[in-house]
């Protein structure tokens, strides 16, 4: 079941970044991995930002979108080639699809398609440019690598294909600790909770109103439950549009 909105999201992004010269956009990670070709030097990862189809960020878009809240692991993940006009170019995007294993299914929507035991998804892969190669990665979002361990909101699209709601609703869960894992294809721990997620000072207004209500703020450093706490206390709200295939 391949989540083909997520393709779709990868490949505006990758897009936006080559349409604005590569050599502009590549930004150096702290933890990341970069990778290189021969006789390159490894630099960074190239992280971009995209719009998503649907909302992702807080607990009410996670039960009014979404139909299944799972844990998974990569399992199994391929290179697709760069196009041939790209190669000719020296410039481009080389891909990548990985194979999740579903481990555990943490939350269902009422009357939810039943989770698949594993999905098939296009994810971040390399942009290359005059012989380098760098990691690209779409801002505040994993990669989705072997050898980590991840929760991810899945809806189902008209057509029976299953996709990540969106950028916000994957969270890296290694050690079954949520904020600890592969994000932007670093390694990261889960940090410290600000204030207000103690119960402190509101957050900064620079910091966007559904700041406070991310999903992944709220629950940094938290396990499992936490979420699935938090799920079955959060009301939805009526779904102004649902996925569907032509949502690409």
């Amino acid at each position: 079941m391949k989540l083909t909105r997520r393709t779709a999201l990868i490949t505006a992004a990758v897009a936006a970044v080559t349409a604005g010269s590569l050599a502009g956009v590549w930004i150096g990670i702290d933890g990341a991995r970069p990778s290189a070709t021969a006789g390159s030097a490894a630099k960074g990862t190239v992280v971009a930002e995209s719009d998503d189809v649907l909302p992702s960020v807080t607990g009410t878009d996670w039960v009014t979108y979404a139909d299944q809240v799972v844990v998974v692991r990569p399992t199994a993940e391929r290179e697709i080639p760069a196009s041939e006009e790209e190669t000719e170019a020296g410039e481009g995007y080389v891909g990548r699809a990985a194979t999740l294993t579903v481990d555990q299914v943490l939350w269902s929507r009422t009357a939810a398609p039943a989770a698949p035991d594993t999905v098939d998804v296009d994810v971040a892969g390399w942009v290359f440019k005059d012989g380098e190669r760098r990691e690209f990665a779409i801002h505040d979002s994993p990669r989705l690598e072997k050898g980590h361990t991840y929760i991810v909101a899945l809806t189902r699209l008209d057509d029976g294909s299953w996709s990540a709601l969106g950028s916000e609703g994957i969270l890296p869960y290694d050690n079954a600790v949520i904020g600890n894992g592969e994000s932007e294809g670093a390694t990261v721990k889960a940090a410290a909770l600000p204030a207000w997620a103690k119960g402190g000072a509101p957050q900064a207004a620079a910091d966007g109103p559904e700041a406070q209500d991310s999903v992944e703020e709220r629950l940094n450093g938290k396990s499992a439950d936490a979420l699935v706490s938090l799920l079955k206390s959060t009301p939805p709200t009526e779904a102004t549009h649902r996925p569907t295939p032509d949502d690409n």
